[in-house]
């Protein structure tokens, strides 16, 4: 039986609401996967409308992967659940300081999801990732995943293990694609 992943509305500082989501009660194996596509589908594509169309099974794939599925308890904490490193009150966008671990800190879901898709687009490391992507919109073209991954990871997002981080990425993309229909 898949249970959904705990969330409840929170009010942040600049008055908006958001939603902030705990840690997935599902078993690793046994419905987690699924559990966190269907919390945080929705968020995905928010960062995807924002980052040029960065595929959402992509954004998910990361997401998932980062987190181990929403089962961190640090990423709950910093409600970052793709372990952005805080740079600066401005980087990520939207973060409000410094969480546990040296990570940035959101105050829901849907902040996270903007500050994840405006780090791509305000750090010039990723700028061939914004120029593949701003082409595939403009030629109406879907853009590759895989491509995407590469250029995130030889941008160093996972750090310098370049190879390592695509091949996680490439890991989490399919364990994605064998549990939900994204």
């Amino acid at each position: 039986m898949l249970n959904a992943i705990p969330a409840s509305p929170v009010k942040c500082s600049d008055n908006s609401g958001d939603v902030y989501v705990d840690v997935n009660p599902n078993p690793a194996g046994l419905g987690n996967v699924e559990a966190f596509a269907e919390c945080f589908k929705g968020a995905a594509e928010r960062a995807s409308s924002i980052c040029c169309g960065l595929p959402v099974n992509l954004i998910l794939a990361q997401w998932g992967g980062e987190s181990g599925w929403a089962s961190g308890r640090l990423q709950r904490n910093n409600q970052n659940w793709s372990n952005i490193i805080y740079t600066g009150p401005s980087n990520p966008p939207g973060n409000i300081g410094k969480g546990i671990g040296n990570w940035a800190k959101f105050e829901g879901m849907m902040k996270h999801a903007e500050g994840y898709a405006g780090f791509f687009i305000v750090n010039p490391r990723y700028s061939q990732l914004i120029d593949y992507l701003k082409y595939c919109r403009d030629s109406g073209v879907r853009p590759d995943a895989d491509r995407c991954a590469r250029y995130i990871a030889d941008a160093g997002y996972g750090g310098p293990g370049h190879d390592g981080y695509y091949n996680g990425l490439h890991s989490w993309m399919s364990t994605l694609a064998r549990h939900c229909n994204i």
